[in-house]
């Protein structure tokens, strides 16, 4: 009795209108606001603190038609928002227009929870958190909820309710290809390629649909309510900002993606492509035929050196590493006098790896060739190295994890084939210096293998691949000459002239085309820092990233620094 009590009290709280709204709207906002009026901050962040302490920006005077930009903010990701709100007042200074929109409970699941499997929803904290610093930067904010359409979700319901995951990965709403678009963030949310091996892989993905439908009417009439001429989001892979995408290039309008670049505080920026893409082959043909003078040699080795001691990383995986050659060698039982190749996973669901197939279905199908080739060869050693993400980030662990996959794939390994598991704190830069022969399927390890004069081979579509210092085979057969020819001591190309090559494309895409985000400070909690202390702040010639980013988004120019323009390791 006492359990259905309970039962049908859950059931009442989180489908009551009354509660959803108490909940989800004032309590919060008005604790906030209260709280910081008599000194206490941090009830929603100590970076919207920091925002309260900075003057709204006003709207510029200049009375020509001014760009409007939108910034499309669904989820509380708080260094991706507060960047962009930083953004939206600084586009102001410059004289332009700047809203942004955010989901506002629109949609009925998200890459950050699913609220209709929570009693107290996270919706409210997410929309409280957008909306004040919406109002604290002085920046317009459309609530996507305002403009949701019931009948909308009951139709996508009705169509897609017994649709397998096959089908719905088919599913086209109003020609929107809501299915197609639902598979990346399905992936992401699940950490799992395989939707169709999840158990929640089916209601998810239903939940993308029916939130894609969603969004796109409400952001339809946000267009015709703001009409932007620019917009900027994140990924570029979500949902809410694939559907967006697809909207705006109908009405012809422009789309920025950004992505937090490999090191913290930095970033990295695309027209029209998806940011998780990395794509640098507008700018690769110049830099590939113009050597580094010695600044900027120094200052990519600097930067690349830096990375291998674990400085400044987004992601550390582990308090200390072991990085001595002889101890790694005598753990892992390697021989001296045979050809040692290392692989290096992937995480399969990472926006910035999915999609990446070239020779092969998928990583997992790569790896099971490459342990075959190197089974037939005893006169070879192969370390596997399992990404240490899949189990050493606290919430984000994988679903789909490679060390349970060869389990189940291979009975036993032989001798010349080692695993080395997420867990295990063995540097993979002394890996990197060990191996003779590097083999990835997308991972930015090869272009910094290549810098160190190994060759690699690169199985996948990587931001490096085909840039002329790695072997690009593209089928298996290919693939399995190509490391053969290696491990056999046969070269693809000049030792120095990989290393010199891989060095400039380094230069480019850690030094040129990822940018320093001089407006906020990323600490190791991962909660950003306002660094600048008023408007004035933001002016045009205080930041030089800031002027690119801002002159990229107005203009159209690249996000990119200059060469020989001073710019050092970030």
């Amino acid at each position: 009795m006492l359990v259905d009590l309970l039962k049908n009290g859950e059931r009442w709280a989180r489908n009551s209108t009354l509660v959803r709204a108490l909940y989800q709207g004032m309590p919060i906002v008005m604790a906030h606001r209260a709280l910081s009026m008599i000194g206490v901050k941090g009830v929603l962040g100590n970076e919207l603190a920091q925002m309260s302490r900075i003057a709204k920006i006003g709207c510029p005077t200049k009375k020509e038609e001014r760009t409007r930009v939108l910034f499309v903010i669904p989820r509380n990701f708080r260094t991706h928002a507060t960047f962009q709100t930083v953004l939206a007042q600084a586009l102001v200074l410059r004289g332009a227009e700047s809203a942004i929109v955010t989901c506002a409970e629109t949609v009925p699941i998200c890459e950050v929870a699913h609220p209709e499997e929570e009693v107290w929803p996270r919706c409210g904290r997410c929309t409280a958190y957008i909306t004040e610093l919406a109002r604290l930067a002085g920046i317009r904010c459309f609530a996507l909820s305002e403009y949701r359409q019931d009948t909308v979700e009951a139709a996508v319901s009705s169509e897609i309710a017994g649709l397998d995951v096959a089908q719905l990965s088919r599913y086209k709403w109003q020609d929107l290809a809501l299915g197609k678009y639902a598979i990346a963030p399905t992936r992401w949310r699940l950490r799992s390629h395989h939707i169709e091996d999840h158990p929640l892989g089916r209601e998810v993905m239903r939940g993308f649909i029916r939130g894609g439908a969603l969004w796109a009417s409400a952001m339809r009439c946000v267009f015709d309510k703001y009409d932007p001429h620019v917009l900027v989001m994140l990924n570029g892979l979500f949902m809410e900002e694939r559907v967006t995408w697809v909207l705006a290039k109908e009405g012809g309008r422009r789309c920025i993606f950004f992505e937090k670049g490999r090191d913290v505080e930095t970033v990295f920026l695309s027209h029209d492509v998806s940011a998780p893409r990395y794509d640098v082959s507008s700018s690769w043909s110049a830099a590939k035929a113009t050597p580094l003078n010695d600044d900027e040699r120094r200052a990519v080795v600097t930067i690349l050196d830096r990375r291998m001691r674990g400085e400044q990383l987004v992601e550390k995986y582990w308090d200390s590493r072991e990085s001595d050659l002889e101890k790694i060698c005598l753990q892992l039982g390697l021989r001296a006098d045979v050809p040692l190749a290392v692989l290096f996973t992937n995480v399969v669901w990472d926006t910035a790896m999915q999609d990446r197939d070239i020779a092969f279905d998928g990583m997992l199908d790569w790896l099971r060739e490459t342990i075959g080739q190197f089974r037939s060869h005893a006169d070879w050693q192969l370390i596997i190295r399992i990404h240490p993400a899949e189990t050493q980030v606290p919430g984000r662990e994988s679903f789909d994890q490679v060390g349970v996959w060869m389990e189940r794939e291979f009975s036993s390994l032989p001798s010349n084939i080692r695993c080395i598991p997420p867990h295990v704190p063995i540097d993979s830069y002394a890996l990197m210096r060990l191996a003779q022969v590097g083999l990835v399927y997308a991972s930015t390890v090869g272009l910094e293998l290549s810098i160190l004069g190994t060759p690699v081979v690169v199985a996948g579509a990587a931001h490096y691949s085909r840039k002329g210092f790695t072997a690009d085979p593209s089928s298996k057969t290919e693939y399995h000459a190509t490391v053969e020819q290696i491990m056999m001591g046969k070269r693809v190309m000049p030792h120095e002239e990989q290393i010199e090559l891989a060095l400039r494309y380094a230069h480019l895409f850690f030094l040129r085309r990822t940018l320093p985000i001089e407006i906020l400070k990323e600490p190791a909690e991962a909660r950003p820092r306002l660094a600048y202390r008023s408007t004035e702040d933001l002016l045009p010639g205080r930041h030089r990233g800031i002027d690119i980013i801002c002159d990229g988004i107005l203009s159209g120019t690249e996000f990119e620094l200059p060469r020989n323009s001073g710019n050092s390791p970030i």
